[in-house]
């Protein structure tokens, strides 16, 4: 789909560890029914054949804007989506990781949602799978309550994928660039977007394929993320878009889960991190049974 009105939309791939899964993420954007866009590439310090990949998927688009940047250090997921959204031109940027793939109506079914709902971001839960997209392994995204105390849950847990995202560049100019954090940097912006009134829209039907067993895949480093999303919740502290029980209550969570990681781990400390937990917000009665119980029946857990 592309008409003389239809704007330009670049995307974003950040790359690191990438030759394996790259060329299925761009197969997905060669597949795309919106036809106007443009790639932004940009390897983030890691020797293979990233390149020749992208530059073979360029001349295979003759018709479209194909870039290729490298970081010569390696500096995260934040910075890398920034060097790439420095890089590009069109009036909307969705984000695509390289081990990700979108189904081909991904792109007209948000560019839909932004233009009939005058939305600045668009999201949608996501297809999670290991191998292959037939591999399928369950969904990730919002639940109906979540939608329904939006932005409040937001704080909460980060549900939003960024290959599901969709953003207008009018709303990035605002934004800024990503916090140049090693994980959770999406999170973050998701909730600084949230504060400068953003209207975010989202569908019921499910256009991104979410990769989680590839190598370099941040969410498989727990104990980081927890930390990481703690030190995001706490830099918007201040944000007026949020009460302040959400506040507690998103922070006390990421608590409970750390407590809960380093139980699995057999370490003492988890109990430091569940009276954090219950000091940020005093969380349920059966969650205390739930976390004593399995600390005595570790089978249980």
């Amino acid at each position: 789909m592309k008409s003389p009105s239809s704007p330009l939309v670049s995307i974003i791939i950040p790359c690191y560890k990438a030759e394996k899964e790259l060329p299925e993420a761009l197969a997905s954007i060669h597949s795309q029914s919106y036809s106007h866009w443009e790639v932004i590439a940009v390897n983030d310090a890691w020797a293979d054949s990233t390149q020749t990949i992208i530059e073979n998927f360029s001349k295979a688009h003759p018709n479209h804007r194909v870039v290729f940047e490298k970081h010569f250090q390696n500096q995260g997921l934040g910075a890398t989506r920034n060097t790439g959204m420095s890089l590009a031109r069109g009036e909307l940027i969705a984000f695509l990781d390289h081990d990700d793939i979108w189904e081909p109506h991904h792109l007209e079914v948000g560019l839909s949602q932004i233009q009939k709902k005058n939305g600045d971001i668009s999201y949608s839960t996501v297809q999670t799978f290991q191998t292959t997209p037939l591999n399928k392994a369950g969904l990730w995204g919002p639940t109906p309550a979540d939608l329904a105390q939006f932005p409040q849950t937001l704080f909460e847990r980060n549900f939003i994928t960024p290959s599901s995202v969709i953003i207008t560049r009018s709303l990035q100019n605002r934004l800024g660039p990503l916090a140049p954090m090693r994980c959770c940097e999406d999170h973050d912006y998701w909730l600084r977007a949230a504060t400068l009134g953003a209207r975010f829209v989202t569908s019921d039907t499910i256009t991104v394929n979410y990769r989680t067993n590839t190598e370099g895949k941040l969410s498989s480093k727990t104990e980081l993320m927890l930390k990481q999303d703690i030190e995001v919740q706490k830099r918007n502290w201040y944000s007026k878009a949020f009460l302040e029980s959400s506040k507690r209550k998103g922070i006390a969570n990421n608590y409970f889960l750390l407590s809960c990681y380093y139980r699995s781990q057999g370490m003492f400390k988890s109990w430091i991190y569940l009276l954090l937990s219950v000091y940020w917000y005093p969380f349920s009665f059966s969650r205390a049974l739930k976390f004593l119980y399995s600390s005595w029946n570790p089978l249980k857990a």
